[in-house]
């Protein structure tokens, strides 16, 4: 195949007639604009990676200095013997989310008791 494409190219800048008949040199220039545009979408494609790559390079730091930051913050503590901190913090956290849950569920409990009592309604109406 590389003859071939080396031998149509040859014959095309020389300006001899095609061998074939004159369809190869269509077709040629077809494989050459085909492989022009691969190569445009390769460079772009390379392009996005290694944009993807960059942010995702970007998002580790910033996360390694989060990390960082709280290992900071954990090591002032500890530092002032502050030992309660930790556990303090992680009860506050319950509590809050405990809470929460709790005014759903009572939400939720509501919710039940009014549908309870319509559906009592309605199938007190359908027996009388």
């Amino acid at each position: 195949m590389k003859l071939r494409v080396d031998g149509l190219e040859a014959c095309d800048r020389l300006g001899d007639a095609t061998p074939g008949g004159g369809g190869e040199l269509g077709l040629l220039r077809e494989v050459n604009d085909r492989a022009k545009r691969l190569e445009t979408q390769l460079a772009a494609i390379k392009a996005e990676t290694a944009m993807a790559r960059t942010e995702t390079i970007e998002q580790f730091a910033a996360v390694d200095l989060e990390i960082a930051a709280i290992r900071r913050e954990i090591n002032a503590h500890l530092a002032r013997d502050d030992e309660d901190y930790i556990p303090t913090q992680i009860a506050d956290e319950f509590a809050s989310v405990r809470a929460e849950i709790a005014q759903e569920f009572n939400a939720i409990r509501s919710e039940l008791l009014d549908l309870s009592i319509k559906l009592d309604r309605l199938l007190k109406k359908d027996y009388m």
